[in-house]
This record gives C-alpha cells, sequence and structure tokens, in this order.
C-alpha cells in the first residue's frame, strides 16, 4: 500500500536577514487587491476581459488576479517552437510555493538546502536580480517528499504575506523585506503541527486575511490579531475558495473531513459535505461557477459537483474521471482541465478534459506525469514532472500539443505563472527558471 505524498499551495524573535536591500531605491508598490479583487465570481469568471497592457500584468497570489488558474494574457501559439531563451535561473531553496508578480517584482518561498531555515525571495521578474531575501527558522518537514514551504506569498499594496511551512504567517514589508507581524497558527489554535504542516496561502479580503488550518480563520491584516474562527477540523492541505452568490460572500474549504461553507457575513460554518482522504490528504482548491463548487483529491476518491442553495450543499453529480492529487484543475468554459492519479505513480498520470455539468470525459493524455498547469484563453501552459514546459490548445475536443522545451531537470509538481510573458517554472529542489515566450519582444 502506499503512502501519501503532497506538495501543497518563528516567533519574533526568528533569525532574519535582509540582502541587497541597502543599494536598491526600491518603489511603493501599487495596490493590487481589494474586497471585490477576492468576492468577484457568481456566474462567470471575467472571461471577456481584455488582455492587459504589454508590461502591466500582475499575478498577485494564488491561481492569479482572478483566482482562476487563467491569464488574460495572449501568447503566440508558435512561442515554443523557435526555441525561446530562458532568460535566467535562481536557486531558491527546495520547496512547492509557486510565484506571485506585482510592479515587476517576483515573491517566492524556499527552503536552503542543508538548513533549518526557510527564505522568502523578492526577485526582479524580468532579470532575477535579488531585490532582498528574509530567512527565519523552520524544520524542511521532507516526510515523503521534499519539503520546504507549500504556501504561495499574497500581495497586498505594500504587503506581502506569507505562511511558513511551521504554520507562522508574517507581513512583510514588499519594498524592504522588513517584518510587521508574525502569528503563529499552531500556538494561535491551540493544535499541533499537522502531518504534513502547513500549506495553506492566505487570501486578502478587505481588511481580514483567511486561512483554513482546520478551522477557517480571520485575522486583521494590519495587526494579526484573530478576529474570528469557524468550528474545528482536521486540518487540510489546499487553499479555499471565495465567491459571491446572489449578492453575499461565501468561501469553500476543503479540509481532510470534507467541505466546510462558510457565511463570511456570519463569519461561521452553514453546511458542511463529508469528503474524506483515505491518508488524511486533502489538498485541492475547491472551484466555484453558477451555485456550484467542483471538489477533486487523489488516492481514488475522485470528484464531484456539489449544489448550493444559500444554505445547503448537496451533491449533484460524482465519479473517478478527475482525481487531482494535488493541482486544482483550470475551468473554462464549461470544461476542467487537469491531472488525474497520484504523483508516486506518475506513470498512470494522466491529463484530462472533463464536462462540469455532467463528469464525462472528453479526452486523456499521457506521458507528463504528475505535473500542474494554467492557462490562457486559448492555450494550456503546462510544466511536466519532469521539467518539460508544454503549450497545448485549450479545446475540450481533442489535445493538441504547440511546442515543447526541456527547462528543468528536477521534479516540478508546482504550477507554473504567466506573467508579462515570461513563464516561471520552478523544480522542488529549489531552480526557479524563466522563460520568455513573448515572440516580438524575442524578435527586436
Amino acid at each position: 500500500m502506499y503512502t501519501q505524498i503532497l506538495t501543497f499551495g518563528a516567533a519574533l524573535g526568528s533569525l532574519a536577514f535582509i540582502a541587497g536591500c541597502g543599494n536598491d531605491e526600491s518603489p511603493m508598490l501599487s495596490k493590487t487587491s481589494d474586497a471585490s479583487d477576492t468576492v468577484v465570481r457568481s456566474t462567470s469568471k471575467t472571461e471577456a476581459d481584455p488582455a492587459p497592457k504589454p508590461g502591466t500584468a500582475t499575478w498577485p497570489h494564488w491561481r492569479g488576479p482572478d483566482n482562476d488558474g487563467i491569464s488574460r494574457e495572449k501568447i503566440d501559439g508558435d512561442a515554443l517552437n523557435g526555441m525561446p531563451p530562458i532568460t535566467w535561473r535562481h536557486n531558491i531553496g527546495i520547496g512547492y510555493s509557486t510565484v506571485s508578480i506585482a510592479d515587476n517584482r517576483l515573491y517566492t518561498m524556499g527552503h536552503p538546502e542543508g538548513t533549518d531555515h526557510e527564505t522568502v525571495w523578492c526577485l526582479d521578474a524580468e532579470s532575477g536580480k535579488v531585490h532582498w531575501s528574509l530567512t527565519y527558522p523552520c524544520p524542511l518537514l521532507d516526510h515523503l517528499h521534499k519539503g520546504g514551504p507549500g504556501a504561495t506569498p499574497t500581495i497586498d499594496g505594500n504587503s506581502v504575506y506569507v505562511n511558513s511551512r511551521e504554520g507562522e504567517v508574517r507581513r512583510i514589508d514588499a519594498a524592504t523585506g522588513n517584518v510587521d507581524w508574525v502569528v503563529d497558527l499552531g500556538e494561535l489554535l491551540e493544535i499541533p503541527l499537522p502531518e504534513w504542516g502547513f500549506t495553506c496561502s492566505v487570501i486578502v479580503r478587505g481588511e481580514e486575511l483567511i486561512l483554513e488550518a482546520g478551522r477557517v480563520i480571520g485575522l486583521n491584516k494590519e495587526t494579526g490579531e484573530l478576529k474570528w474562527k469557524t468550528e474545528a477540523h482536521m486540518p487540510g492541505y489546499g487553499t479555499p475558495e471565495v465567491f459571491e452568490f446572489e449578492g453575499k460572500p461565501y468561501l469553500a474549504a476543503l479540509n481532510n473531513e470534507g467541505v466546510s461553507l462558510v457565511d463570511l457575513e456570519k463569519k461561521e460554518e452553514i453546511s458542511f459535505y463529508e469528503w474524506e482522504s483515505p491518508y488524511d490528504t486533502n489538498s485541492t482548491t475547491p472551484l466555484w461557477h453558477d451555485g456550484q463548487l467542483f471538489v477533486s483529491t487523489g488516492y481514488n476518491i475522485g470528484c464531484g459537483l456539489l449544489n448550493f442553495d444559500g444554505q445547503e450543499l448537496t451533491l449533484d453529480w460524482q465519479n473517478k474521471n478527475m482525481r487531482n492529487h494535488m493541482n486544482s484543475c483550470v475551468l473554462k468554459d464549461g470544461w476542467l482541465y487537469g491531472f488525474d492519479g497520484n504523483s508516486h505513480n506518475r506513470r498512470t498520470v494522466t491529463l484530462k478534459c472533463v464536462n462540469w455539468n455532467t463528469g464525462e470525459l472528453s479526452w486523456t493524455e499521457r506521458d507528463l506525469g504528475c505535473g500542474a498547469l494554467v492557462a490562457t484563453q486559448e492555450h494550456l501552459i503546462i510544466l511536466s514532472d519532469e521539467g518539460e514546459l508544454v503549450l497545448a490548445d485549450l479545446n475540450p475536443q481533442s489535445f493538441r500539443e504547440l511546442g515543447r522545451l526541456k527547462v528543468l531537470d528536477e521534479q516540478c509538481w508546482t504550477m507554473p505563472v504567466l506573467c508579462n510573458g515570461y513563464v516561471y517554472c520552478r523544480g522542488a529542489e529549489g531552480s526557479l527558471a524563466c522563460v520568455d515566450l513573448d515572440t516580438a519582444r524575442a524578435a527586436e
């Protein structure tokens, strides 16, 4: 019997250092999120939004500016055929955090090899230059995987919020790397360290920070003070989904007992749907669309669509056509694209396209392992688990590969990110590579 492998999403006296900020005149960052950024999706996911102007795109948090894993940028379908340049590489340390980007600054996290610390990095998104780094004590926690941080930094105006593998949430000055405050989730909620640590990325909603740590909690984003908490469950390893239904804000969190549905006005759990994993390993983000939630987990549990009427969650359909181990699907125009199967048995993992309304399978593609993906309006951007960057059509009828480039030579389970024509690919052993897919820029 296999045992689960998971990737994923210090007290104030912790050791910290700032590298390079003394010689860097760092501009103040523009505001990138507010309450309306988080609670936006009742029916559509802004499919009609225009592409951002060149150089203005942001990817400020987990699953991007619209919380759906879809970029509004346009890229050339031939972008990978001309051997696009890998513009820079940087070793950020062991881990599975993906990147967040605003104002040409990239934020990510890693665990320097051979240490008992984690590091938060601020890099120039175009050149890879280090603006600053912040290091604090944190064990590797490499039980049956590489270990290191699994949450993704969240950018909000002039601040960056991070969650360490030990559950220390920090507010950091985005320009300098100075720490404003630290909150220990284990101490705050009086819970032991979960088997795989804490891997929920911070959600910013107005003046609050929201996290799942068994309970769903709200923190004051200025002070870190606990404002509210829901009833306790076994902590999960994913990041919740915030949405709006009939003019009211809600949140869906997948913990290791099931789906917790939270009324964000009442600050309480109003419905719960059991969804257990045989190894207590639920680690994906539920997906919301038009009155329904899609849930998918590994270990042959599969997926299902839950109806929400404002009070209760009820099952619409359930099958095993999509069994997301770690990375959530992308939903586009009624079709789900994602990886089905478990990382420890990569030869059986497949990329699939499944109908949202019925759960029926449309197509299957093999030989990408247990990888990760994002999408544009027209393409899938896929990072295979062996470090191959693949561009394919976003087509529910069939899979058509448009190009492929070997980028990394290590385990890759982390979602790639497209921002301003650059794709950022992260390996579990610490390599971060930037690939330029802007064909017009390459031709200059």
